[in-house]
């Protein structure tokens, strides 16, 4: 059995550095963080920009290989078809097996409906930045209706944020629930 990692799945490192390039000292800069917090990797999952994440995890593999790992994605908006003002985010997460791993984020912000699409795999039941609009026993209760992982994000606009809340998972597990890139969601209301 693999043991449990310590990973942030919502860190919004390009926008926390300014939206500067990544560079080898920004990367170090926030793998310090990473150790500081005893993580054992995090997705960057910057605003509708997911050439970040792919970028800093090139110069991780090529300057400090072994150190964190690191998940490329980006968090996006959706308005479900049938209630195009219920607005909400969903983070998607790049895997080197082609596929992508879906995740709910801060639900209740901005809308308090909760739309869970077909493709989803992942809802966050605490955020540090948006933990006060969580109905925690709703989503939870959400959770559970779907198989849906429950996930503690820092949704870090600052590097120093950066594991402020994290999940303890095996990393198969974000595999196994995995969809391929190419499926389409599907929003359901509830």
């Amino acid at each position: 059995m693999a043991r449990k990692l310590k990973l942030d799945l919502h860190t919004h490192v390009w926008e926390a550095t300014g939206m500067a390039a990544a560079t080898p000292e920004i990367v170090e800069q926030v793998l310090r963080q990473i150790k500081a917090r005893g993580l054992d990797g995090i997705a960057i999952t910057d605003h509708h920009n997911r050439d970040y994440g792919f970028a800093f995890k090139a110069i991780v593999e090529e300057h400090f290989r072994g150190q964190a790992i690191i998940l490329p994605g980006w968090e996006i908006e959706r308005r479900p078809a049938q209630s195009y003002f219920d607005e909400y985010q969903v983070l998607e997460i790049f895997l080197d097996n082609g596929n992508v791993f879906r995740s709910y984020c801060h639900p209740g912000y901005p809308s308090r409906a909760i739309y869970i699409e077909d493709g989803i795999r992942a809802i966050e039941v605490e955020n540090a930045i948006h933990t006060w609009h969580i109905e925690r026993a709703r989503v939870e209760a959400v959770a559970r209706e779907h198989d849906l992982l429950m996930l503690r994000v820092s949704d870090a606009h600052r590097i120093q944020d950066i594991g402020a809340a994290y999940t303890e998972l095996d990393l198969d597990e974000l595999y196994r629930r995995s969809v391929p890139l190419d499926e389409p969601p599907a929003a359901q209301g509830l």
